[in-house]
């Protein structure tokens, strides 16, 4: 039997995803995100969050999702690997914590990209978003060449 891992649902417009939760930092209402001049339309801006400066970024925009009014907004926050970036994850709504070992890879037809699982629940599939892939691509190679 494999590990049971645990994962936070969320909503993405009308779209459930989830992220392994030991990648979360910490989950905060939203707050007030200063705009960043020339950041791509997906980066929201920058907000000061406890102990210090996070990237606030709305996966909405960058995937090109539809927003709904429905559910509590939320922001994610992440560290990337150097631990000196964090990142926060503009979500709809965050909707509960999973725990499951029914876990299968995505398939090799389908491009993976920052989709690296999915989670089989019930009747449905939630795609897992892989962090690390995200956050390697151009979200911190925007940040370290822009941010100083």
């Amino acid at each position: 039997m494999d590990e049971m891992k645990q994962f936070i649902q969320f909503k993405l417009g009308i779209h459930d995803y989830a992220v392994e939760m030991s990648s979360v930092r910490e989950i905060i209402k939203p707050v007030k995100v200063t705009q960043l001049l020339g950041s791509p339309a997906y980066i929201q801006g920058i907000a000061k969050v406890r102990d210090g400066v996070v990237t606030v970024v709305d996966l909405r925009k960058k995937f090109n999702i539809a927003s709904t009014d429905e559910g509590e907004p939320r922001i994610m926050i992440f560290e990337s690997d150097s631990e000196t970036e964090k990142i926060g994850l503009w979500v709809d709504d965050v909707v509960e914590i999973r725990e499951s070992n029914s876990i299968e890879k995505v398939p090799n037809i389908i491009h993976q990209g920052t989709i690296k699982e999915v989670l089989k629940i019930d009747d449905a599939i939630i795609p897992v978003m892989d962090i690390e892939k995200l956050f390697s691509s151009d979200v911190l190679a925007w940040l370290g060449s822009n941010i100083e």
